[in-house]
C-alpha cells in the first residue's frame, strides 16, 4: 500500500478518528436530533389526530344539537295540536253552554209573557166585576130603593159570584 501513497500507520488512525467522529456525532448530534424530530413527528400526530377526534366530536355535536331541535320541533308542533284540539272542545262546548242559556233565557221571556199576560187578564176580570157590581148595585137600589134586607141579599150573591170568577 505504500507503492500508492498510503500509510497504513496513517490510515489506521484515520479510521480510528473517523470512528472516534462517527462515534461522538451519533451520541450527541444524531440521536438527540433524531430523537427530538421523532418527538416533534409524534406531536404532530399526536395533534392530527386530536383535530380529527375534535372534527368527529363536533358532527356528533351538531347531529345531537339537530336531533335535539328536531326533537323540540316535533314536541312544539304536539303542544301547538294539542292546545288547538283544547280550543275546538272549548268551543264547542263554549257554544252548547250559549245555546243552552239562550234556550233558557227565551223560555224565561215565554213564561213571563205567559205571567204577564194571566196578570192582566185577572186585573181585567177583577175591573169588569168592580164594573158589574157597581152596574148592579146601581140597578138594585134603584129597583128596591125601600128594602134594605133585599139590597143586602143581592150585594152578597153579587160579591160571592165576583170572588168565584176571580179566584177560576
Amino acid at each position: 500500500m505504500e507503492k500508492l501513497g498510503i500509510e497504513p500507520i496513517l490510515l489506521i488512525a484515520q479510521i480510528i478518528n473517523f470512528g472516534i467522529i462517527a462515534f461522538l456525532l451519533t451520541k450527541f448530534l444524531y440521536r438527540p436530533l433524531f430523537k427530538m424530530i421523532e418527538d416533534r413527528k409524534r406531536k404532530i400526530d399526536e395533534g392530527l389526530k386530536l383535530a380529527v377526534e375534535m372534527k368527529d366530536k363536533e358532527e356528533e355535536i351538531t347531529q345531537e344539537k339537530e336531533r335535539v331541535l328536531e326533537k323540540a320541533r316535533a314536541e312544539g308542533q304536539k303542544l301547538i295540536n294539542e292546545a288547538k284540539e283544547q280550543a275546538k272542545a272549548k268551543e264547542g262546548q263554549i257554544l252548547l253552554e250559549a245555546a243552552e242559556e239562550a234556550k233558557g233565557i227565551k223560555e224565561k221571556a215565554k213564561l213571563d209573557a205567559e205571567t204577564e199576560k194571566k196578570k192582566m187578564m185577572d186585573d181585567a176580570k177583577k175591573q169588569i166585576l168592580a164594573l158589574s157590581l157597581a152596574i148592579a148595585k146601581a140597578a138594585v137600589d134603584e129597583s128596591l130603593a125601600d128594602d134594605k134586607s133585599q139590597i143586602a141579599l143581592i150585594s152578597q150573591k153579587v160579591e160571592k159570584f165576583a170572588k168565584e170568577k176571580i179566584n177560576a
